[in-house]
């Protein structure tokens, strides 16, 4: 064969190698691979998509140690709208007026509630079949302006099972009959200095049925 010949053919065949290399460029990465001192292209790896977990926020019962002693200061929660009820009905005073206090019970104070503002109590727990609320309101700057309405609420639904209404400062005792549930309090206040709430139970009551263990839910 000739010179000429022999060139034309090898020509011929560099010229379907590049157009090979054009069409498939993974020969190339292969080849660089296999040659001695090439550096090998990586292979990415995808990866995963992030996943997205459902966080469902439930109400949790106030819950209060045996230390240090009672009485317990039940505060004001910061999501009031997570509740099922979060307002007071137009006439509180329809679910009735104040009780008769019992004078000769030893009584015993084992928690509060205290402030000048309004809102909404977090979810608690009482333990005693029976207990009360001593309400006292004090304004001794603007008492003809005053007023105080308050409703204790099941947590479960936002029944109301008991409430008061002070126009002007003053007195109220509630006496409540129901235990291990969970409860909270809705409290409107205008005009007034501070109320206090005291939440007491007899001291046969307290003594039968008090947690006797620390981190238990309830009062």
């Amino acid at each position: 064969m000739e010179t000429g010949d022999i060139l034309t053919v090898a020509g011929g065949l560099f010229i379907v190698l590049i157009i090979a290399l054009i069409a498939n460029p993974q020969y190339l990465t292969g080849l660089q691979a296999s040659l001695p001192g090439g550096t090998p292209v990586p292979t990415r790896t995808p990866l995963p998509l992030p996943t997205t977990t459902a966080v469902q926020a439930t109400a949790q019962t106030l819950t209060i140690s045996l230390t240090p002693a009672p009485p317990y200061r039940i505060p004001y929660t910061d999501n009031p709208f997570s509740y099922p009820v979060i307002r007071l009905p137009d006439r509180v005073d329809t679910l009735g007026e104040s009780d008769i206090r019992r004078s000769d019970q030893d009584i015993v104070t084992f928690a509060f509630v205290e402030d000048s503002r309004g809102g909404l109590t977090r979810v608690f727990s009482v333990p005693y079949p029976v207990w009360s609320m001593d309400i006292r309101v004090v304004d001794n700057t603007t008492p003809n302006i005053a007023s105080f309405r308050m409703a204790l609420c099941y947590a479960a639904n936002g029944t109301i099972i008991d409430g008061v209404e002070l126009i002007h400062p003053g007195t109220a005792y509630k006496k409540i009959q129901t235990s291990n549930t969970p409860l909270y309090l809705i409290i409107s206040t205008a005009g007034i200095e501070q109320y206090h709430i005291s939440l007491q139970t007899s001291r046969q009551y307290y003594d039968q049925f008090r947690p006797q263990t620390s981190g238990t839910t309830g009062l």
